[in-house]
């Protein structure tokens, strides 16, 4: 999981600097392109029929790192990176609040309360109000992709064990490149320049391990005891964001940060309780 949390936050940096000049279709489609290559170099020599990537599950899960693959990138290229990313690490609450809503889980009054101080912290991290130089589409994408991680993550731990992880990462490598493929219709794609293809062939590389990683890393155990290391994710992306474009997060930001952080090892921390 850590290896992940760092892979997606170099990939967020070289999409964000490949957004300045490019439409987000031709970003999933030429870093999924390069996705898939390192993919299969991975994969290769795995055992497994490609055919159990048909399985309505694993069509699920491509669905749903479409829609948080296109989210990301519009949300990195309207917002800060730490913005995007502090706002990504709701999923956990996003999971919690579900699941008592859905009556999956008891209704647990500190849990609740953490979800609650949570999504305060959300408040104080977009700063509606303060914050007219960030566009809403960016924040409510941010928002977006946190709710598809959050049913990402619960289907891959639906899927099962002998579907092999390098076939769920070629699929749903391949579904974001057609997706961005599909989206060209509709957009003006430029050509590349060196500059470009270099940050998309870099993005695809750490995007292509992080999933590989992420996918292991969820498969066949409690995702309260993963979940914790995820939010590694925040620390790199607010040192990352400060060395590439100097963004430094308000004072009320950073309340808002720690309070998604504490709710969210909370959250974690009641869920492994018995």
């Amino acid at each position: 999981m850590l290896l992940a949390m760092g892979c997606y936050v170099l990939n967020d940096v070289f999409v964000k600097l490949a957004a300045q000049s490019l439409p987000a279709g031709q970003i999933l489609a030429v870093r999924g392109a390069f996705a898939t290559l390192f993919i299969l170099a991975i994969a290769r020599g795995t055992r497994g029929s490609w055919r159990t990537a048909l399985r309505p599950l694993v069509g699920a899960r491509c669905g749903l790192e479409v829609t948080t693959a296109l989210a990301s990138v519009v949300a990195l290229s309207l917002a800060p990176l730490a913005t995007v990313s502090t706002l990504m690490m709701t999923a956990p609450l996003m999971i919690a609040a579900t699941a008592m809503a859905l009556r999956w889980e008891p209704w647990r009054g500190g849990r609740l309360l953490a979800a609650t101080a949570g999504f305060g912290g959300v408040l104080l991290v977009i700063q509606p109000a303060a914050r007219p130089d960030v566009p809403a589409a960016g924040l409510a994408c941010a928002l977006l992709c946190a709710a598809s991680l959050a049913a990402r993550d619960l289907v891959t731990r639906r899927i099962p064990a002998t579907i092999p992880s390098s076939t769920i990462a070629v699929a749903t490598t391949l579904a974001v490149c057609l997706a961005g493929l599909l989206l060209g219709l509709v957009e003006r794609w430029t050509a590349l320049t060196r500059y470009e293809l270099g940050m998309l062939a870099a993005a695809a590389g750490c995007a292509a391990l992080g999933n590989y990683a992420l996918i292991v890393a969820c498969r066949g155990v409690d995702l309260s005891v993963v979940t914790p290391f995820r939010y590694s994710l925040i620390v790199w992306a607010l040192l990352l964001g400060y060395a590439v474009w100097g963004d430094l997060p308000r004072p009320q930001a950073a309340v808002g940060v720690l309070l998604i952080v504490a709710a969210g090892a909370f959250t974690v921390w009641t869920a492994r309780r018995p």
